[in-house]
Order: C-alpha cells, then structure tokens, then sequence
C-alpha cells in the first residue's frame, strides 16, 4: 500500500496529525520522495533510524533480523498496532500482543479488498470515505480473546479454540474421580 493511501485510511479512522507513529520497515526505496505524503500527514512519525544513534544502531545494523526485532519490539508494546500488510510479522505481532496482555491491546487490521474499492472510486467524497473506515475500523477493531476459524494464522491466534472445553472437561474428571 502506497504512503499516500496508508496516510488516509489512518486519517480516515480517526488519527489526526497530533498522532505520535512508529514506522517499522525496512529499508525503503527513494523514502524522502515515496514516504513525504506521509511525513506530510503525520508530521510526528519515526522511525528506528530517527529514534536512534548511529552508535546505537551499530550492532544491529548488518542484521536484518535484528533491526527486524527493534520494530517488532516497539510494535509489541504500542498502544494500538496498524497492520497494512499480510505476511509473518504482522501475524506474529497480533498473536504475541493478544497472548501478552490478555486480550487488551487494541491491533487495527484494515479489510484491503474494501480499501481498494474506496480508493477505486473516484466519486466518493471525504465524509462518506471517512464513514466507510470507521466501519471498518469497528469491524477490524481487534480487541480481546478471539477464537481461531479453520484457516486462521495459529500465530494469529495462539489460543486454542478447545482450551476452554479441555478445561472443564479435566474438572469433571477430576471432580468425579474424588
């Protein structure tokens, strides 16, 4: 997703210019000209180059993986985690953030084929593209124990579905045995 379309889905769903944002990326290609609409937007965005040293930065910087951990570590412990794309990282960090504050972190998880109707659409206006996120803000709104379908991420959702069930299972057994 484009710099320019994640700036307005996040506006859309109500973040404003006040917002302070991390950016967890990697290296990024001609970023002062394919990020300034974003910059623009949220003048209040950082980066783990901007937040840090160079010194800082020295012994993670030859290791993917490891400036990979400093995003993944910040976005663990925000107050609210916007996903705009698919892949391991972002499903890790859902799946660690609901198993690590019991249900309440609050992880935003747009509906991208319903992104890209909105943006296709030359007519819609902003209140009625603004309507159109907070609606699916509401929906995607991630917030508490979810149970995992068939085909969900087990990274995703770490908490079996059956956890419960085996639960009170073993306490009839248990009960009846004594």
């Amino acid at each position: 997703m484009c710099a320019a379309a994640v700036g307005l889905m996040l506006r859309g769903t109500g973040f404003d210019n006040s917002t302070n944002i991390y950016l967890a990326s990697g290296k990024i290609y001609n970023a002062e000209r394919t990020m300034a609409p974003l910059f623009e937007m949220f003048p209040n965005m950082q980066t783990k180059e901007m937040l840090a040293s160079q010194d800082e930065l020295a012994p993670f910087k030859n290791f993917s993986s490891r400036m990979a951990a400093i995003d993944y570590t910040v976005c663990l412990h925000s107050e609210v985690f916007v996903t705009t794309q698919g892949g391991n990282f972002p499903h890790f960090l859902m799946g660690h953030r609901r198993y690590l504050f019991g249900g309440h972190s609050k992880t935003i998880r747009p509906d991208k084929r319903k992104l890209a109707l909105l943006f296709d659409n030359p007519k819609i206006g902003w209140k009625s593209f603004k309507r159109q996120m907070l609606n699916m803000r509401s929906h995607s709104d991630s917030k508490g124990y979810e149970l995992k379908r068939p085909n969900d991420s087990i990274y995703t959702f770490p908490c079996p579905d059956c956890l419960c069930r085996t639960n009170k299972s073993e306490d009839k057994r248990s009960s009846s045995a004594m």
